[in-house]
């Protein structure tokens, strides 16, 4: 059955690794590219410290590309590519697949509101530029890897327990402009960033990011200016009318 492979998967691979990474793609609003998931999960700390407890990563601020790559040819045939906008996009064979994964993957309240938060994070480019985001681990393991380390100011660790500690890691996201332009000196000519603008209102509104989806999104010029520009206005009007 379906769920026996999805099972096989998670002892192959580990639970909560396939339990974020099958969730992210099955809640995107039109599925994922292998880059994009790639970014996600090395954001969050959960399948982070699960897979450093596991494995001695090269990089312990990023989830190995070859993981999800492993991943995706292990699911080949129920992870298909569609083609949206020229971008090679992972989706679910079927709304079968979608369903069982949505049961499986997407059944705690909890989790699916902070997979909706982080992937809006990521949509909004939230850590990126450089900007490190915290990750709180048990100490020894990582005193045994002997991992290079950037600590966090002294005020932050204060309320820390003893036996963990709080790093702050760049996680080496990309920046997600509205728009992304080919020459400074023509403003005119320009790429639409078609996955922000498919995925991250969709997040904001599900992860009940009220301020985020006010000032990232409706009251920001750069969007509505974008929204004008390629002649989806009344788009613009019906997401300001749902959020």
């Amino acid at each position: 059955s379906i769920e026996q492979l999805f099972y096989s998967v998670e002892k192959k691979f580990g639970q909560r690794f396939v339990f974020r990474a099958l969730g992210y793609i099955t809640m995107a609003k039109s599925g994922l590219t292998e880059v994009e998931l790639e970014d996600i999960l090395s954001l969050d700390n959960i399948v982070l410290g699960d897979v450093i407890v596991a494995t001695y990563l090269k990089n312990p601020l990023r989830i190995s590309y070859d993981v999800v790559a492993r991943l995706r040819e292990e699911l080949e045939g129920y992870l298909i590519e569609r083609q949206v906008r020229n971008v090679t996009l992972m989706v679910w064979a079927n709304r079968h697949l979608h369903l069982i994964a949505q049961k499986l993957y997407l059944s705690n309240e909890e989790d699916v509101h902070q997979m909706h938060s982080l992937l809006a994070e990521y949509f909004l480019g939230a850590w990126s530029g450089g900007r490190k985001k915290i990750f709180t681990y048990d100490n020894n393991h990582f005193t045994s890897m002997n991992i290079s380390q950037h600590k966090s100011p002294p005020h932050q660790q204060a309320t820390e327990k003893a036996t963990t500690d709080k790093y702050s890691y760049d996680r080496q996201t990309p920046e997600q402009p509205w728009v992304f332009q080919c020459n400074l000196l023509e403003p005119d000519i320009f790429f639409v960033n078609h996955r922000k603008m498919t995925e991250l209102v969709y997040h904001l509104t599900r992860s009940g990011r009220t301020d985020d989806l006010m000032f990232g999104v409706i009251m920001n010029f750069s969007w509505l200016y974008t929204m004008i520009k390629i002649g989806q206005f009344d788009k613009a009007l019906t997401d300001i009318d749902l959020a």
